[in-house]
């Protein structure tokens, strides 16, 4: 094998390693990275998180989550399933994470459901948003989406066009992000269970094994 060949093949070589780093990195942006995150959470539920089911349950689920990402979107049908089936069984803690190197419309949702949540409404949007993630998620102008959710679920447009503006609840996005870079989340959705890293389940059996079923 000649020099000339040597040099071409270790390049194509060298191209290859970088772009399989290159496409596990961005993997592991994308979706839940759990050997990354620290295995406890590190900021506890408390009144101001946005939760579903009994504040008595005996499980705690905490979900980091981006209302952008499909992985998410095809995750939200299983955790409100749950939560449905057994509010009495299970408290589910939904905290923002939107991934703004990859999803530039998930901080603006995240937001516009902290505004619905000004009326109450904060579950309604937060369904709502995944429900039409494809409707608004690679839009230039997603705040017209969003201000239409809200009017359709019954939201006065003049306050939640008030509340999306109002620089407290970007704060608080903004504090549900710190806290998951804290705790070494490196993307969505990161699911705790009862205060523990839990890997997601693949399914709703084993999302009801894993958490009803849990002694």
């Amino acid at each position: 094998m000649n020099k000339k060949r040597i040099v071409t093949w270790g390049a194509f070589i060298l191209g290859l390693v970088i772009l399989l780093f290159g496409l596990a990195k961005l993997g592991a942006k994308s979706s839940g990275n759990i050997t990354t995150a620290s295995s406890t959470l590190l900021a506890p539920v408390t009144d101001s998180d946005w939760f579903k089911g009994s504040a008595k349950a005996p499980h705690t689920i905490v979900e980091y989550s981006d209302f952008q990402c499909p992985a998410c979107a095809s995750y939200y049908p299983l955790i409100k399933r749950l939560t449905d089936e057994y509010p009495n069984e299970v408290r589910v803690v939904y905290r923002h994470f939107p991934l703004e190197e990859l999803h530039k419309n998930a901080k603006p949702a995240a937001i516009a459901a902290e505004a619905a949540g000004k009326q109450g409404k904060f579950f309604e949007m937060h369904d709502a948003l995944f429900n039409t993630q494809d409707q608004w998620a690679k839009d230039g102008n997603p705040e017209l989406t969003f201000e239409d959710l809200a009017g359709s679920l019954g939201m006065n447009g003049k306050q939640f066009k008030e509340d999306v503006n109002n620089p407290e609840l970007k704060k608080r996005v903004e504090e549900n992000i710190s806290q998951a870079v804290q705790n070494g989340i490196g993307g969505t959705p990161t699911l705790f269970l009862d205060g523990k890293l839990i890997q997601t389940p693949n399914s709703y059996e084993e999302l009801v094994q894993l958490v009803v079923g849990k002694k």
